[in-house]
C-alpha cells in the first residue's frame, strides 16, 4: 500500500464507499417515498418516531465496524497479521453480545420509547409496530452495518460496495411488494428493511469464510482478550455517539414538533431528513474511504500521505455540501413532491424546513469527518468529544428557541449549534496538520 500513489488509493477506497452510501441513501429515500405516497404525513411521522431507537443499534454496528476496522488497518500497517486476525474475531464476538443486550433492553422498555416522544393514537401504534419488528431483528441490523466496513478494511472495498448495492435493491423491491402490493402498512417497510439487511449479513459472513478474505474468524484456538473488546469499543465510540447524537436530535425534534406544531410538522421533519440523507451519506462515504488509508499510513508513520488524504477528502466533503444546499433550495418544491400525495400543508411546512434547517450542512460534514480522522489515528477521546459535544451544544438552543419562536425556532436549533462546534473542530484539525508536518521524516531513498 505504501508504494502506491496515495491519490489513486484515495479514489479506489472512496468511490466504492461513496457509491455504496449513495445507493443506501437512495433506498432510504425510496422507503420514504413509498410511505409518504401510501400512508401520508401520519406514516412519515410514525417512522420518524421509531428511527431514533433504530439509530442506536445502527450506531453499535458502526462502532464495531469503524473501531475494529481502524485497529485492523493499523495492525496490518505495522505488519502484525496475527493481531489483525484476532481483532476481527473479537469484533464478531462484540457484535453478538451487543445485539443480545439491545434486544433484551428494548423488550423491557416496550412502548415507552414511542410514548415519551409525545405520540398517541394511530401514529403511536404504527411506530410501535415498526420498532417492534426491527428491534427483534437487532442482530441482523447490527451485523449488516458492521460487516461491510470490516470487509472494506480487508482490502475489498468493491465487494463491500456490492453488498450495499444488493441490500439497497432488495429493500426497494421488498418495499414495493410489502407496502404497495400487499398493503402491510408501516410493518411492510420494517420487514423490507430487515429482509434486505439479512441478505447483506449472510453474504458478508460468507465472504470471511471464503478464499477471497485475507482475514478470517478464529473459531479454533481463539483466545479471549477483554482488552481488544475494550479497544474496539473505545475507538469506535465516536461513531456510536454520532448515531446517538442523530437519535437524540431526532427524538427531541419529534417531541418539540408534536408539542409546538402538529403531525404535519413532524412529517415535514421526516421529509427534510430524507432529503438531507444523500449529502450526509456522500460525506460519510468519503470519510469511510479515508479511514483505512489514514489508519494504515499513520501506523506506517507516512504522515505525508495522511495529510494528502485529509486535504483531498475535506475539500470534496465541504464542496459537495455547498452544492447540496444550493440544489435543495433551488428545487425544494419538486423534491418534496416525491414524498407528498397532494397535501399542501405538508408541502409548505417542508419547504420552510429546508430553508431554515439545512443551510449549515457543509459544516456538519466537517464535524463528522473530523471525528473520523481522529478515530483513524487512535485518538478516541477527541473523536468522542466531538460527537458528545454536538449534543451538549444543542441543549440550550432546544430549551430557548422553540419557546421563543415556536416551530421556526425548532428548525433553527441544529444549524446554529453546528456553526459553534465546527469552529472547535476546525481548530483541532489545523493543530493536527501542524503536528503531522512537524513529525514527518521523509523515507530514505
Amino acid at each position: 500500500m505504501l508504494s502506491k500513489n496515495i491519490t489513486l488509493q484515495f479514489w479506489r477506497y472512496s468511490i466504492p464507499s461513496v457509491v455504496a452510501m449513495i445507493v443506501s441513501g437512495i433506498y432510504l429515500i425510496v422507503d420514504g417515498m413509498f410511505i409518504g405516497q401510501v400512508l401520508g404525513a401520519e406514516g412519515l411521522a410514525a417512522i420518524n418516531l421509531a428511527w431514533p431507537i433504530i439509530f442506536l443499534v445502527t450506531g453499535l454496528g458502526l462502532m464495531v465496524g469503524v473501531g475494529g476496522g481502524a485497529l485492523i488497518s493499523i495492525a496490518t500497517g505495522e505488519g502484525k497479521t496475527s493481531k489483525a486476525q484476532s481483532l476481527l474475531s473479537h469484533a464478531f464476538l462484540l457484535m453478538l453480545i451487543m445485539a443480545v443486550l439491545f434486544s433484551a433492553i428494548l423488550a423491557l422498555l416496550g412502548a415507552k420509547p414511542i410514548t415519551l416522544q409525545g405520540a398517541s393514537g394511530n401514529i403511536q401504534h404504527m411506530a410501535e409496530s415498526y420498532l417492534g419488528i426491527l428491534g427483534n431483528g437487532a442482530l441482523v441490523v447490527l451485523f449488516s452495518c458492521a460487516l461491510p466496513i470490516l470487509i472494506r478494511n480487508d482490502n475489498s472495498p468493491n465487494f463491500a460496495t456490492l453488498l450495499m448495492i444488493v441490500g439497497a435493491l432488495a429493500n426497494i423491491g421488498l418495499d414495493y411488494l410489502f407496502i404497495v402490493k400487499w398493503d402491510w402498512q408501516l410493518a411492510g417497510a420494517a420487514y423490507a428493511t430487515l429482509g434486505a439487511q439479512a441478505l447483506v449479513m449472510f453474504l458478508a459472513i460468507a465472504y470471511f469464510f471464503s478464499r477471497y478474505s485475507s482475514l478470517s474468524f478464529q473459531v479454533s484456538g481463539f483466545s479471549l482478550k477483554p482488552k481488544y473488546l475494550a479497544n474496539i469499543s473505545n475507538l469506535g465510540l465516536s461513531s456510536f455517539f454520532t448515531t446517538v447524537y442523530t437519535a437524540f436530535i431526532t427524538l427531541v425534534h419529534n417531541y418539540l414538533f408534536l408539542r409546538y406544531g402538529s403531525v404535519t410538522d413532524t412529517g415535514a421533519y421526516a421529509i427534510v431528513l430524507y432529503l438531507s440523507v444523500i449529502y450526509y451519506f456522500i460525506a460519510e462515504g468519503f470519510a469511510n474511504g479515508m479511514q483505512p488509508l489514514i489508519s494504515f499510513n499513520f501506523g506506517a508513520k507516512r504522515y505525508d500521505n495522511v495529510l494528502k488524504v485529509m486535504a483531498l477528502g475535506f475539500s470534496i466533503i465541504l464542496g459537495s455540501g455547498v452544492a447540496a444546499v444550493f440544489l435543495m433550495n433551488l428545487f425544494s418544491e419538486l423534491s418534496v413532491s416525491i414524498f407528498n400525495n397532494d397535501d399542501p400543508a405538508l408541502l409548505d411546512a417542508t419547504v420552510s424546513g429546508i430553508r431554515l434547517h439545512l443551510w449549515a450542512m457543509p459544516l456538519d460534514g466537517l464535524i463528522f469527518t473530523g471525528a473520523v480522522v481522529f478515530q483513524s489515528i487512535n485518538r478516541a477521546n477527541r473523536a468522542s468529544f466531538i460527537s458528545v459535544g454536538n449534543m451538549a451544544i444543542q441543549l440550550p438552543f432546544m430549551l430557548l428557541l422553540p419557546a421563543a419562536y415556536g416551530v421556526v425556532g425548532i428548525w433553527l436549533v441544529m444549524p446554529l449549534s453546528t456553526v459553534i462546534l465546527s469552529a472547535v473542530v476546525a481548530w483541532w484539525l489545523v493543530s493536527l496538520v501542524k503536528q503531522l508536518k512537524a513529525e514527518f521524516t521523509p523515507p530514505a531513498a
